[in-house]
């Protein structure tokens, strides 16, 4: 296995536990190789174990603090062990997360599972290239037999690596509801970690007109309309969010005629909105990290405050704003400080009432603030 030299200022940061190599780690940025297994060292001192690879973040991950320990078949049934043991007091019903990451041990990797079927996702085509081992110690703790299906980096469309793909959309039961999923597509058209988001949504929902931006894959206005509101728009600018919803509310045996879907840019239905004098009683807000429309373009970095503040203009006393994101880069402590910078030149008062985080079975790294998948707010709105 190849020895490279990291700087001094990185061996405490992965002593620590960071998992996320990045290419200033290294004393001579030349020695990434994408794929490559590695030893990092620190003038003839071990440090970690890792492996390299072209991905959204980093340069790599670490897999090992032991120098000793051997990255194979054995090593990876370890970290599934961990993860089954650690869900198994959890109460995850039908669909939920198997493994989750830096969260589990193994950046780069994760497992859902969906009424018994497994499903993939690899982060990176570097740990894809070690699948073979990875799925044996899969079935050394899972057993085999089952379905799975994996994903590969770039392409829509799921392939089988065991068992039979399903014929249509696989209906996931959750708390009573039925979502179908199309598990032939590596898309998802149902955000697990929202889990609790919807379980909230059919609780609050009651007379109450709903609001539905960016959202489609979370299932809140299905939620929502389960839990007896009255009313719901729905507004995303992909064609597929509306497909995704029909779906539901038909599973569900709900009227689609008491939900408005539309397809467009944000702001210019917030526009509408405002120059009508529409307000909603419930608004759900989970904007993508970036989205390009047709004349606006949307970056949660820069823009969050200005679509919060278009929000705050459809609300009255007595309305709820939950905002959202799974942006790994877009932190509570971020998102917090978004939220007070808009409550300050807004005429009424917003408070925030709650937050929401991922569910149990996202497991997450302490030493990793971007692990987490979904940081959330609840706003309520008085006069």
């Amino acid at each position: 296995m190849k020895k490279l030299q990291i700087t001094g200022k990185s061996v405490r940061k992965f002593e620590d536990g960071y998992p996320v190599v990045n290419i200033t780690d290294f004393e001579n940025r030349q020695d990434f190789e994408d794929g490559a297994w590695v030893q990092l060292e620190n003038h003839g001192h071990f440090v970690a174990t890792a492996y390299l690879a072209k991905q959204h973040r980093g340069a790599g991950y670490v897999l090992s603090l032991r120098e000793n320990e051997a990255i194979d078949e054995r090593f990876f049934a370890s970290k599934f062990r961990a993860a089954q043991a650690k869900r198994a007091a959890i109460n995850v019903g039908a669909a939920y997360r198997v493994f989750n990451d830096v969260g589990d041990g193994l950046g780069g990797l994760i497992v859902d599972v969906y009424n018994g079927i497994y499903v993939f996702r690899w982060q990176n085509a570097a740990l894809k290239h070690q699948s073979k081992l990875i799925y044996a110690g899969f079935e050394k703790v899972f057993g085999k037999g089952h379905t799975v299906l994996t994903t590969t980096p770039g392409q829509e469309k799921l392939q089988v690596v065991t068992g039979k793909m399903p014929n249509g959309p696989v209906l996931v039961n959750e708390a009573g509801l039925s979502y179908p999923v199309d598990l032939t597509v590596s898309r998802q058209q149902l955000a697990l970690e929202f889990r609790n988001l919807r379980i909230w949504a059919r609780e609050n929902s009651q007379q109450r007109r709903i609001l539905n931006l960016y959202s489609a894959e979370t299932g809140v206005v299905t939620a929502a309309m389960v839990g007896e509101a009255t009313e719901a728009v729905t507004v995303d600018p992909t064609n597929r969010a509306t497909t995704t919803l029909q779906g539901q509310l038909t599973a569900n045996n709900l009227d689609q005629a008491a939900v408005e879907m539309r397809t467009m840019d944000i702001t210019n239905y917030l526009n509408y909105a405002i120059k009508h004098e529409l307000t909603f009683d419930t608004v759900f807000v989970n904007p993508p990290a970036f989205v390009r429309g047709k004349k606006h373009r949307f970056d949660l970095e820069q823009d969050l405050g200005d679509l919060l503040t278009q929000v705050l203009q459809v609300t009255r006393p007595g309305s709820q704003i939950l905002v959202t994101a799974t942006a790994p880069s877009y932190s509570m402590k971020r998102l917090r400080t978004t939220v007070n910078d808009v409550a300050q030149n807004y005429t009424g008062h917003v408070t925030v009432s709650s937050e929401f985080h991922s569910p149990e079975d996202f497991m997450t790294n302490s030493a990793d603030r971007q692990s987490e998948a979904l940081k959330g707010l609840r706003l309520s709105i008085t006069e």
